[in-house]
């Protein structure tokens, strides 16, 4: 996720270039400078002499609710501009989020959290503490801690997020019981958001068919079918995070299930199946999977009828080896977004 404010790379002088721009500020000195070159000096030292924290970091409030809007602004103050970054850590879910700058003081303007997330996980109820680090600078880095008593909410229709508290009916479905035990909701890592997710592990070893097993996340609406914040399939997208445990024969494929003859209910082999196509993750952990249901292939008519989402585990026979080894992935916060993939 872009940051506030992109750290200006262009500036990171070493201690060599440091020392070089003293000494020609000494050299122009001894040598009698006309007015202009003198009136670039003091510039010059403020921008290369030692740095000092003036003012160390501190936070607008120790506690904030994000779902009622509010925010953290952070200050700090320097003798000169500098590169720097606040990196907040969430204490239980591990979210990182950072905010980076270049400048002699830290602001609302340009140091403020929303409660958005740089790195997955997502930001819980919990505690989480800023660090502010000058990544060119010797400086001892200072620490605020904040109590996040609610998380941020972020725009979307869910479909689920796996929790108890979810109405979503998620079935498990294993091909020749290829599925292990550990399939379904699990904790097995730290959640991409709240506290389960959904894990999907086993050995295609019983039939040489690839296909390990899925699930079917079906709709608790009335009518069957998921409600979307719009129906135009450019601007409609779905979002799961998935999770990367480091099997590298995986293929996940995540489906969107439209219903072909009207009666509000998945049935296997009748209603339409449109594939996300093969993914493969490829750093350990979870990140982000967004695509537009224009994508997937559907219609504006479709947008109004999906009525299941599907999760698919595949083994990858063509890199497996012999013998075959396990494959797994793990899904969360599955969300339709209008105008563009979710932003973290």
């Amino acid at each position: 996720m872009r940051p506030t404010h992109d750290s200006d790379t262009t500036h990171r002088p070493n201690r060599l270039t440091r020392g070089c721009a003293l000494a020609l500020l000494l050299s122009a000195a001894l040598l009698g400078c006309d007015h202009a070159t003198e009136s670039a000096g003091p510039s010059l030292i403020v921008r290369f002499g030692e740095f000092d924290l003036q003012e160390p970091l501190s936070a607008s409030q120790d506690m904030v609710d994000f779902a009622a809007g509010e925010s953290v602004s952070f200050a700090a103050r320097f003798n000169k501009p500098v590169n720097w970054i606040v990196e907040i850590t969430g204490q239980e879910s591990g979210a990182v989020r950072r905010i980076e700058g270049f400048s002699s003081e830290l602001t609302e303007e340009n140091a403020r959290w929303i409660g958005g997330t740089t790195q997955l996980p997502l930001f819980r109820e919990e505690a989480a503490e800023a660090a502010l680090i000058i990544p060119d600078e010797e400086s001892d880095t200072t620490r605020v801690t904040i109590s996040v008593l609610t998380p941020r909410l972020y725009p979307g229709e869910v479909v689920t997020g796996f929790e108890d508290d979810e109405e979503a009916v998620t079935t498990l479905r294993n091909f020749e019981f290829e599925l292990d035990a550990a399939s379904g909701p699990s904790m097995e890592v730290p959640a991409a958001e709240g506290e389960t997710f959904y894990l999907l592990r086993g050995t295609d070893t019983v039939v040489d068919n690839f296909f390990v097993g899925l699930a079917e996340i079906t709709s608790p609406s009335d009518d069957g079918y998921f409600t979307v914040p719009t129906n135009v399939p450019e601007n409609l997208f779905f979002n799961a995070f998935l999770y990367n445990f480091g099997s590298s024969n995986t293929i996940a494929i995540l489906d969107v299930v439209v219903d072909a003859n009207g009666n509000g209910t998945f049935e296997d082999g009748t209603d339409a199946i449109f594939g996300s196509g093969d993914i493969r993750l490829e750093e350990p952990g979870w990140s982000q999977f967004s695509l537009s249901v224009s994508e997937f292939g559907l219609t504006e008519a479709q947008t109004q009828q999906i009525v299941a989402v599907r999760l698919v585990l595949i083994s990858d026979n063509n890199t497996q080896p012999d013998p075959r080894e396990p494959v797994d992935f793990g899904v969360d916060y599955v969300t339709f977004t209008s105008g563009g993939p979710l932003r973290l």
